[in-house]
């Protein structure tokens, strides 16, 4: 987060405030007033950069269940291979404000981990109970959209910070959908837009400018907890695990997915080294 002063946080608080209360009478309306379509016919499926990637929506609910002697799932992701940085993209009309170009930001690592990676596990249908808090922040600042990967359960909110003073106009997109989520716009200086959209369902959501390339962001989707972003060094950690064998998924913007099982025990941090194929 970008530090604050006061008058900023009170200026925060009237605007998330009152569009609150405006989403609240515009019901499922978008950022620009766009309302989300119906979902696409099953097997319809878009790109999110490297082939197709998809987080279903499974065929029965999660449900929480007291998990006796709960397990965890904890290890680092690494590459293969190094990946190296693409094209820097040209600002264009907003290089007054942007610089004459922006650099990829696709992959950071620390040490020989890598971090902005999902992972989660799949075949946990019943488990710990999802965390209360499920309101996530995206800020626009220095022509970047911060952070660039993060997760959070179905039902979430995200407010959409805006610093920058030029016009954004932010798409929000996953496979399986016929049309974006939501549509935000951004007019430029100080803004907070509030919005559930995104969170509707599972999926891998993509966001993107559609007037400026170099603009992106992933709200990875999730009905369950059993999930976690890489953090330093590449490091993960899933808890609260029940017993039972699981398939442990890894994903990252320039790889794609990469799946392997995983065998959680009672009362046991199951340790696994997570490595992914460079293209």
């Amino acid at each position: 987060m970008i530090a604050v002063t006061p008058p900023r946080i009170q200026k925060y608080c009237a605007i998330a405030l009152a569009l609150v209360l405006v989403s609240a009478c515009q019901g499922d309306a978008s950022g620009d007033g766009t309302r989300r379509a119906a979902a696409a016919p099953a097997g319809s499926r878009t790109a999110i950069a490297k082939g197709d990637v998809v987080i279903a929506s499974p065929s029965t609910p999660y449900k929480v269940a007291p998990v006796a002697a709960p397990g965890s799932v904890t290890g680092n992701v690494t590459l293969s291979k190094p990946l190296d940085a693409l094209p820097a993209v040209e600002t264009g009309d907003a290089s007054a404000i942007c610089g004459p170009s922006i650099p990829d930001g696709s992959v950071t690592m620390q040490g020989n981990g890598l971090t902005g990676v999902v992972v989660w596990l799949d075949g946990a249908r019943s488990g710990k109970a999802p965390a209360i808090e499920r309101r996530v922040e995206l800020e626009s600042d220095h022509c970047k959209l911060i952070p660039r990967v993060q997760a959070a359960l179905k039902g979430s909110a995200v407010n959409i910070i805006g610093h920058d003073d030029f016009r954004q106009h932010l798409r929000f997109t996953a496979p399986g959908d016929s049309a974006p989520r939501a549509t935000i716009l951004l007019g430029g200086g100080e803004q907070v837009i509030p919005t559930e959209l995104p969170f509707v369902a599972p999926g891998m959501v993509a966001v993107r400018d559609a007037e400026h390339p170099w603009t992106r962001a992933y709200l990875a989707v999730f009905d369950h907890p059993y999930f976690a972003v890489t953090g330093n060094g590449g490091s993960f950690t899933i808890d609260g695990v029940p017993a039972g064998k699981y398939k442990l998924n890894a994903w990252h913007e320039r790889t794609g997915v990469s799946v392997q099982d995983v065998d959680v025990a009672d009362n046991t941090a199951t340790k696994v080294t997570v490595t992914l194929s460079a293209p």
